[in-house]
């Protein structure tokens, strides 16, 4: 420390000694003539303003070096003092005892946790950001590609049911629900073209001859009396022996026997639009007793031999207006509700029994059938078509030859969009968008007849209403 400070005061001397050096230094003086003697002499003005000039200058520049001299010392000994305290110290710690209540033990070094997989994954992207780029667009180019080749192998497929070794139709595929119905009509025509050998469940005269009037071979009625069920015990028994025993395409050719692959539900849920306080009682049984209870019937009918052959159980029912829950379709939305917890519990049920029961929820399809009609009558058309029917067959008969079939099928514009809507926005805001609350009675009453003219092209079993007209 002595040595130290020595040092400190022969440097403190040395910077005594160069300000009083400077300070002579800047006291220098330039002979010029007075004041008086450089009046209109331009030269000696120049001189006697340069004198000042620069002994100002000279003074600034000292003191500037000054400054950061005095900086400069004060750094190096506070420098010097903290290492000599830092050795004293280190000396101190090596002759005090490790176990000496004075010595504090230093603190154990801080261990990072591992890096997380995504932190690996962004050091490793960040590193190699062009191969990262190439490996995306492929991907994304793989994706699009994959995904064109699918869609137009799906359309070039022929989806075409099996057939035995002679050529027969060997698979049958029932039909349940309201015969004259657009969609139901159209599904069971189509499935008869692709190969199957369809039953269509009629309950009264009229709904068998209107399916023989199709004209095509293998669409045959199956008549039940559902009011009845010894009598459809009966009925059905035929059906399975149907099934059970051989049969012969031609003399000569090899047996082959039926079988069921398929029970197709189709009820009718429209009913016309009407405020709960204006239907009756009467209307309430008629609705669930001809679209809920005959479903429910007619697969408790079936239901042993869906098990016995392991055939599949379709449930196809309109979802955009249940699905919204609007004034004035009680019924509706009762009979969907109802119906679509008869199929989940159904497919609890026949899970254990390796039988599938999938639900067809559909939206806006585009029925040529109906377009023609309204196109006749000068109907406005509406600005987004809605999805091709044959998207609908497409996606029956790959419920229908599946080995997993999904639970629940999406099919027809608005169908799952508006599903979402109604599950996840709150009824106030569906209401307001609707207008709720805004049309009067009268305007009611008069979208009720629109409607009723609309859904006499999809009514299921037409004698029903006439029976309710005879009563």
């Amino acid at each position: 420390m002595a040595a130290l400070a020595k040092q400190k005061v022969s440097k403190f001397s040395a910077l005594q000694h160069g300000v009083l050096n400077a300070h002579r230094v800047t006291s220098f003086r330039i002979a010029v003539p007075s004041a008086g003697d450089t009046e209109g002499d331009p030269l000696m003005a120049s001189l006697s303003s340069l004198r000042y000039t620069t002994r100002a200058a000279v003074q600034y520049i000292f003191v500037c070096n000054l400054f950061d001299y005095a900086r400069r010392q004060f750094n190096e000994i506070a420098d010097d003092v903290e290492k000599h305290f830092e050795q004293v110290a280190g000396q101190l710690r090596q002759w005090m005892p490790a176990d000496s209540p004075f010595v504090r033990p230093l603190p154990a070094p801080k261990r990072l946790p591992p890096p997380s997989t995504l932190q690996l994954a962004q050091r490793w992207v960040h590193q190699h950001r062009r191969v990262t780029a190439a490996v995306i667009a492929f991907l994304v180019t793989g994706s699009v590609g994959t995904l064109i080749y699918v869609r137009s192998k799906n359309l070039r497929h022929k989806r075409r049911a099996k057939r035995s070794a002679s050529g027969a139709r060997t698979e049958v595929v029932v039909v349940a629900g309201a015969v004259a119905n657009p969609v139901a009509s159209a599904l069971y025509l189509d499935l008869e073209r692709r190969g199957f050998v369809v039953y269509v469940v009629a309950s009264t005269q009229e709904d068998e001859q209107y399916i023989r009037s199709q004209s095509r071979i293998d669409l045959l009625p199956l008549h039940l009396d559902l009011v009845d069920p010894f009598t459809a015990q009966d009925q059905l028994a035929r059906f399975r022996g149907s099934l059970e025993r051989e049969h012969h395409a031609f003399e000569g050719a090899e047996p082959h026997q039926l079988k069921l692959v398929g029970l197709v539900l189709v009820p009718d849920t429209k009913s016309a639009p009407a405020q709960v306080e204006d239907i009756s009682s009467e209307e309430w049984s008629d609705a669930l007793n001809a679209k809920v209870l005959n479903t429910i019937a007619t697969t408790q009918l079936f239901l042993p031999t869906v098990i016995e052959q392991k055939a599949k159980v379709l449930l196809l029912t309109p979802s955009v207006t249940p699905a919204l829950k609007p004034p004035m379709h009680a019924i509706e939305s009762t009979v969907y509700g109802a119906l679509e917890g008869f199929a989940s519990s159904l497919s609890a049920e026949l899970r254990p029994e390796g039988v599938a029961v999938s639900h067809f929820k559909l939206g806006d399809i585009d029925i040529p059938a109906i377009t023609a009609k309204q196109k006749w009558k000068g109907a406005p058309q509406p600005r987004l078509k809605g999805t091709p029917l044959r998207v609908l067959h497409d996606s029956v008969f790959d419920a229908l030859v599946a080995r997993r079939p999904r639970r629940t099928w999406h099919v027809g514009r608005g169908s799952l969009a508006y599903e979402i809507i109604g599950d996840w926005v709150p009824p106030a805001v569906i209401g307001w968008m609707m207008g709720t609350g805004v049309a009067r009675k009268a305007t009611a009453v008069e979208e009720v007849a629109k409607s009723e003219d609309i859904m006499q092209s999809s009514q299921g079993s037409l004698t029903w209403e006439k029976v309710e007209q005879e009563v």
